[in-house]
């Protein structure tokens, strides 16, 4: 478009304009010419992703420390830039307690830097930073040839700046024969961090504030950087997950409860810790074995019953909105909850594990109930073709309740929908750590919803004001999914049991991320 063009559709645009709101056009126009210039948009500086795992060496300095503090990290190039903070965290042996950033191309501060900001900043509506969110860059994308700089910053009132350098791109190749290369090494580094909330750098004040300034072990910062967090990030456990594992971990340290282990006397030199969430986490951290096919298929087969009846004209209900005798009596043969031995009854409504999964199937999206017919929705029609798709998409769904983005029985944004997602995510830990779905009665030994309820409480929830009980977790909607992941009708004596299958469902909903539909 010309000048001649521009100006001629100006005019019609302000034809008619008084001249008070030609004036205000006029301030608007020129306020944001002066933002263009004075706040310019940030630079793109990502590179793109390498198509080959390789390992950098980079040397990390904490920027003004005299004598130098540094450390050399080996670390895997595919790791996310949250995962990084971690590292420095560890390396560093700070906390975690502030705020963060990354910077590309010029300082963390600078307006002509790329920044990459924690998800406080991501988060906080009152900021009006440009950035991309840390977890969605990888360190390839920042770094990709010896001498690259990427800058970072930790606590923005102390402003411990670190400049992170690339010194070294390193084959994989070496490491082939003993497992994946790991996330992050120490390999080198010199003198004490400053502690949190120090403000000193110079010798006299770390020497007033560390025991000895001069010490660093390697070895110190890798025992953290082994610990099974940065394997459950390797396995690809979200952060919020982690984050509340780390609570309850924390937790069982420092604030112990003795119904943990009222026998475990721990020694001088160690932390109390919770058996069971330790083994949710290793759990986690673990590789899977092969999926055998025809197990899954197994365990899912009411859940493709009722997909492929309803296929085409959809399943018939019962001018009171039931499933019909027919279809009740046949179904009833192959529910894993089935409580067709209590009754010969053909009526859905006589069948209330049978009608609690057939609503199950409406809220998670497989079935839509229109005009008396239970029919396919878009999720439930892609599904129905094999057992894997209703597998990914029952895995999907409940990855999105961990993550927060789908609520089940709640409302978006609620504190329901926050307790459910961290109700969720206990009972998913426990059944992952080996436990039964049930509470106990009276005098009998703790089941894997006490120790979610136990979870709770650490987490702060309560309810009606007083500590969550075990039982208080039956009517979680997650209850219908893990029970009826079984092979055929369960016995009487199966009351609580979870299956292989069950099991692997509860470690796959909490790693990754939900995947898109």
């Amino acid at each position: 478009m010309n000048e001649d063009e521009v100006e001629r559709r100006f005019r019609e645009l302000t034809a008619g304009m008084s001249a008070a709101d030609l004036l205000d056009l006029a301030g608007v126009l020129a306020s944001r010419r002066i933002a263009a210039v004075t706040h310019p948009p940030r630079p793109e500086l990502r590179h793109p992703r390498r198509e080959v795992v390789a390992v950098f060496r980079v040397r990390a300095d904490i920027e003004g420390a005299k004598p130098p503090i540094w450390r050399r990290l080996d670390l895997r190039s595919t790791i996310t830039l949250d995962t990084l903070h971690d590292v420095l965290q560890a390396a560093f042996r700070w906390t975690d307690s502030h705020l963060h950033r990354f910077a590309l191309g010029g300082g963390v501060w600078d307006r002509d830097s790329q920044l990459f900001l924690c998800p406080f900043d991501v988060d906080d509506p009152d900021s009006d930073e440009e950035g991309v969110p840390e977890r969605e860059v990888r360190l390839d994308e920042v770094m990709t040839e010896p001498g690259d700089v990427l800058r970072y910053v930790y606590d923005y009132g102390d402003a411990w700046q670190v400049t992170l350098r690339l010194e070294k791109v390193m084959s994989t190749d070496a490491d082939a024969t003993n497992g994946p290369v790991p996330i992050a090494l120490c390999v080198d580094g010199r003198r004490a961090a400053p502690p949190e909330d120090s403000r000193g750098l110079d010798a006299e004040a770390l020497s007033s504030l560390q025991p000895d300034p001069d010490h660093f072990e390697a070895t110190d910062v890798n025992a953290v950087l082994t610990d099974v967090r940065f394997r459950m990030r390797e396995a690809g456990v979200p952060a919020e997950v982690i984050a509340t594992i780390d609570r309850l971990r924390y937790a069982a340290a420092y604030l112990p409860d003795p119904d943990i282990d009222p026998h475990h006397s721990p020694a001088p030199d160690t932390l109390p810790t919770d058996p069971l969430i330790e083994a949710a986490a290793h759990a986690l951290a673990a590789p899977e074995s092969p999926v055998d096919p025809a197990e899954r298929a197994d365990s899912l087969r009411t859940w493709a019953w009722f997909l492929q009846r309803a296929d085409g004209d959809g399943i018939p209900l019962t001018a009171a909105g039931y499933l019909k005798p027919t279809d009740v009596a046949e179904v009833s043969q192959i529910l894993p909850t089935s409580d067709a031995w209590l009754t010969t009854s053909t009526r859905e409504i006589d069948h209330s594990f049978l009608l609690h999964f057939r609503e199950a199937l409406v809220r998670q999206g497989f079935l839509r109930k229109v005009k008396g017919r239970l029919l396919l929705t878009r999720v439930g029609a892609s599904a129905r073709k094999t057992p894997d798709r209703v597998w990914q998409a029952l895995v999907d769904r409940w990855r999105g309740v961990v993550a927060g983005t789908h609520v089940v029985n709640a409302r978006p944004g609620s504190t329901d929908a926050a307790y459910l997602r961290d109700a969720t995510v206990c009972v998913l830990l426990a059944v992952a750590a080996g436990e039964r779905f049930r509470a106990s009665w009276g005098d009998k030994k703790p089941g894997g919803l006490d120790h979610a309820a136990r979870w709770l409480g650490t987490l702060g929830w309560r309810v009606e004001g007083e500590p969550v009980q075990g039982r208080d977790l039956y009517a979680l909607p997650i209850r219908v999914v893990l029970e009826n992941l079984w092979d055929g009708v369960r016995d009487r004596a199966d009351e609580g049991e979870m299956s292989d299958t069950a099991r692997r469902f509860a470690r796959e909903v909490l790693r990754h991320t939900p995947s898109s539909e």
